[in-house]
């Protein structure tokens, strides 16, 4: 089963300022502390000479730190691995993530447009969750569409601090 979400938000910060901090490893430091409870770990940051920056994150979860609509899969206990990549594009930057959760039949992927809007950005998204279960699939997928949603906000938010605290 499939859901999908469509995404907007908006930052007072120029596109430059975004592009500039997905390439900080402080940065990364800084949004990683958003999935404390996954143990996260930043295992790749690179920047291309034509400026997309590309990023691996890698986050675990015990079966009891497990939302209940995830526990009738018997996971025992879950990685994600979520990849993006940030591209210069017309000013603004076109970022690509997936999401996938081996050994499990849970992926997500989206596609994110930041574009220039005065003196901030506006960031438009689509984002796909893929829950491959029969009967329970509908409504897992309906909950980590919602979490991906909520996720967004929450890095806007992280991103927005980091670069207020950098101004």
């Amino acid at each position: 089963m499939s859901r999908t979400v469509h995404l907007t938000a908006s930052s007072p910060h120029p596109v430059g300022g975004l592009r500039s901090a997905f390439a900080d490893r402080e940065y990364w430091r800084a949004r990683l502390e958003l999935y404390a409870a996954g143990a996260p770990r930043l295992d790749t940051l690179s920047t291309a000479t034509d400026g997309t920056t590309t990023v691996e994150i890698t986050m675990r979860f015990g079966g009891e730190q497990l939302p209940a609509v995830l526990r009738p899969l018997r996971l025992g206990s879950l990685r994600i691995v979520q990849r993006e990549q940030w591209q210069p594009v017309d000013g603004g930057l076109r970022g690509a993530v997936e999401v996938a959760a081996p050994r499990t039949p849970i992926s997500g992927r989206g596609d994110v447009r930041l574009t220039g809007d005065g003196a901030g950005t506006r960031l438009d998204g689509t984002g796909i969750v893929d829950v491959r279960v029969p009967l329970i699939g509908g409504p897992i997928a309906a909950f980590l569409a919602d979490l991906l949603a909520d996720g967004i906000r929450d890095i806007v938010g992280v991103t927005d601090q980091w670069l207020d605290r950098r101004a």
